[in-house]
């Protein structure tokens, strides 16, 4: 069928079937917010686009879940740091800051932000609370990380004291933005330009990025995923938002091997807001009311190193998802579609 998703994933067709559905799910007010978005996702990808999990592949992620969503992956992701502090002001500051500067190698921002949270001390929100001009600049004099300045950084950490300061945490501008559609994406972008408001005159730029209204602010949603969810990987702190609502972070590893899953299709370039959207879509199937679950797992087949964007001798055959992946299927020597995909 021209336009639809293949391998594991089953075109959910505009049917009698899913007329049916549609019918059903509106004689139940608590459904009315699911129907909205199949709406926004026929208007996204047309009728005849609406990917669904199969129940095979379905199995092969749960079985990829169990053997990456564990603690012993903490030493390679950000959620590190703010699972260090019990205090959930403290976590709440640190997963923004960590999650801010989630670009790049793993390898090369870990050590940025352990410097970084040894200077802020065992009580960072309270740090930034009581810090003046001076803590601020000699906290951040010299940093430089990629794109990402000394200046930058400290309108990070000033915007984010001067956001508690007046509305006592960072979930209620999220709220302002969040609470009228239920739409994360105008929440998180409620979050940042209160930030980057309070920041004046310095400016977080790349640490914090309003984007192009196409792109899938990764890092945002990330943070966003900690703040909802608790699992014992993720914090769960922030109450009032459906878990059912979010949106999963287009990191590179995710995006890549979603696109060999056929879960999305392949593409050179980075992914869009519009593939965050497919992308979680396709989860709901599996977990309608969790539809991010599988995200810490999924970046973590990549960041291991277990999944190598091609097909590799030693470590393909052994992967249970090896039948539904575009490379497993064709074996060796079919050569490399990676692509550099940068993550907002």
């Amino acid at each position: 069928m021209k336009g639809c998703y293949t391998s594991g994933v089953i075109p959910f067709a505009f049917t009698g079937e899913l007329t049916d559905q549609l019918a059903s799910d509106f004689m139940h007010p608590l459904e009315t917010l699911p129907v909205l978005r199949r709406y926004v996702t026929w208007a996204l990808f047309g009728r005849n686009a609406m990917p669904s999990v199969s129940p095979k592949l379905s199995t092969k992620l749960e079985t990829m879940y169990a053997r990456y969503h564990n603690s012993k992956h903490l030493a390679q992701d950000p959620l590190l740091f703010p699972r260090r502090y019990e205090n959930p002001e403290d976590q709440e500051v640190v997963a923004l800051l960590a999650a801010s500067m989630a670009f790049g190698r793993v390898s090369a921002f870990l050590p940025v932000l352990d410097r970084l949270f040894s200077k802020l001390g065992p009580y960072p929100a309270t740090s930034l609370d009581q810090a003046d001009d001076w803590e601020f600049s000699a906290w951040t004099d010299g940093f430089v990380y990629r794109f990402a300045t000394s200046d930058n950084l400290k309108g990070m950490l000033l915007g984010i004291a001067k956001v508690r300061k007046e509305y006592g945490g960072l979930q209620p501008p999220f709220m302002q933005g969040y609470l009228p559609n239920r739409q994360v994406i105008e929440g998180l972008r409620a979050l940042a330009n209160s930030i980057r408001l309070a920041a004046e005159p310095y400016d977080p730029g790349f640490l914090l990025p309003l984007g192009r209204p196409t792109d899938p602010a990764k890092r945002l949603n990330m943070f966003l995923r900690w703040m909802v969810r608790d699992d014992g990987l993720d914090l769960g702190i922030w109450q009032g938002i459906n878990k059912a609502d979010l949106l999963i972070p287009m990191d590179v590893h995710v995006t890549r091997i979603s696109r060999m899953l056929g879960l999305l299709p392949s593409k050179k370039g980075g992914p869009t807001l519009k593939d965050a959207i497919a992308l979680t879509k396709a989860l709901s199937t599996i977990d309608p009311n969790d539809p991010v679950r599988l995200d810490f797992a999924l970046a973590h087949m990549g960041i291991s190193g277990d999944c190598k964007g091609e097909f590799a001798d030693a470590i393909c055959p052994k992967c249970p998802l090896m039948d539904f992946c575009v490379h497993g299927r064709q074996g060796p020597g079919q050569g490399d579609d990676r692509a550099d995909l940068p993550g907002k």
